[in-house]
């Protein structure tokens, strides 16, 4: 879907470039990490890329080192060691290998808990995919156990796990035609292996696409064609909501966050008495926003399975991302309509990020005003809660004074035959005014 900034209705989105991957960390000496990426996946065989009489390319002869190089060096960070050494060489020669990935010390660290594990007795003999009796030993001498990282005493493995979750997010897509929806535990401790839900990959796919599809027509447009809001928990799961909230929380330090705007100017009305947040606009393809466009894909996902049977709506594209921050100071956002002016806005839809969240002590609910009911609806701000509802009329609604530092990531779905004419009317204006004022 097309993304926009929902506070105005551009004429055309801007141009967004994408930085260079220049400046790898070099090594001592030649100070370069011995490796180079093919100029794209499969542009040269393995054999045209062999040196030597090893009959290995140079990438696999000498493996990519993660070590700093200096205390003023850090480690190649992930989103570059994706794009210039795994993806190249898994879609070159089917493998890659990082030397120095974690560090000395967090490595040691792991060492010392798997050395536990096996002096525990947890491990037990592999097992073969296909057994055959008799035989296993004969083909498999290791013994192995099962964790996920959450074990007491397995802390630093899930910590490995964590960082290898994140490069496959980074790498998701660019690995060939894959499309990568889980994982099983770590083949460390011993428990039985589960392949359950609950022990594929965090990050990537909490619900499958079927489920999405019987969410959205089970629940999602039921529920918005009679109340006109719906709102669920743990849509995304702990480990990526952890995640989303990482990375919103590191746009916060960064400064990036601004003013939330008013589309209506009151003179002598402070702004700040109306609506207190501070925001940025994000499309999910930024660096260090990799998994807010996880989010918006799910969401779009969602949207889709929608479009069609909301009645008249058809959606075809949204607005980017709204990270938005509430400070914590009783700052909130009186009663108001997203789209009181029919600017195209047809669904609101809102992901939540705070943990602990106790709406008596903290506030900061959203209630809703649902049109033509008796009744308000309080969509508390939960971690890992997801709320959409009617952008118009249908549901104005407030964000009560806030008392903690509240997060929340908005993105609007827009109504193509409104929006359209939106857009008509925002041209007509603009020209209207550009010649009044060159008349």
């Amino acid at each position: 879907m097309a993304a926009h900034s929902a506070d105005h209705i551009p004429e055309k989105e801007p141009c967004s470039t994408q930085k260079g991957t220049d400046g790898m960390e070099k090594d001592p000496g030649e100070r370069r990490a011995e490796h180079r990426s093919p100029s794209r996946p499969g542009a040269e065989s393995a054999e045209s890329a062999c040196a030597g009489d090893s009959g290995l390319p140079r990438e696999l002869r000498q493996p990519h080192s993660n070590h700093p190089k200096s205390k003023e060096h850090k480690r190649l960070n992930t989103h570059r060691l994706v794009l210039q050494y795994i993806a190249p060489c898994m879609n070159s020669y089917g493998l890659c290998i990082v030397d120095n990935f974690l560090g000395e010390k967090l490595g040691d660290r792991i060492l010392q808990e798997v050395r536990r594990v096996h002096e525990d007795g947890n491990m037990q003999d592999g097992q073969l995919a296909c057994q055959t009796l008799g035989q296993t030993k004969a083909i498999r001498g290791d013994k192995i156990a099962w964790v996920e990282g959450t074990e007491t005493g397995c802390y630093n493995i899930g910590v490995l796990l964590s960082r290898i979750d994140k490069l496959i997010t980074f790498a998701d897509g660019k690995l060939g035609n894959y499309k990568i929806r889980g994982r099983h535990k770590t083949e460390t401790e011993g428990f039985t292996f589960d392949s359950s839900s609950r022990n594929r990959m965090p990050f990537l796919q909490h619900l499958t696409d079927s489920q999405l599809e019987q969410l959205a027509l089970e629940r999602i447009i039921p529920a918005l064609l009679d109340r006109g809001f719906f709102y669920l928990d743990r849509f995304l799961g702990e480990a990526v909501g952890r995640m989303v909230l990482s990375q919103v929380k590191q746009i916060h330090r960064s400064g990036a966050l601004s003013d939330g705007q008013l589309a209506g100017r009151g003179s002598g009305v402070c702004k700040s008495h109306i609506r207190g947040d501070k925001i940025a606009w994000r499309s999910g393809t930024e660096r260090g926003s990799e998994a807010v466009g996880f989010l918006l894909k799910q969401t779009d996902k969602l949207i889709s399975l929608c479009t069609g049977r909301l009645r008249k709506n058809t959606v075809r594209e949204r607005s980017k991302a709204m990270v938005a921050c509430y400070p914590g100071n009783g700052a909130g956002y009186v009663k108001h309509v997203d789209n009181p002016n029919a600017d195209g806005r047809c669904v609101t839809c809102i992901y939540y990020l705070n943990k602990n969240w106790n709406a008596k002590e903290h506030g900061g609910v959203l209630r809703i005003f649902p049109e033509g009911k008796s009744y308000v609806a309080d969509i508390e701000p939960l971690f890992d809660r997801l709320l959409l509802f009617w952008s118009d009329r249908r549901n104005p609604h407030e964000v009560q004074p806030s008392f903690a530092t509240r997060y929340a990531i908005t993105v609007w779905y827009f109504d193509s035959e409104e929006r359209a004419e939106a857009k008509r009317r925002f041209r007509d204006s603009t020209a209207s005014s550009q010649s009044s004022t060159t008349s």
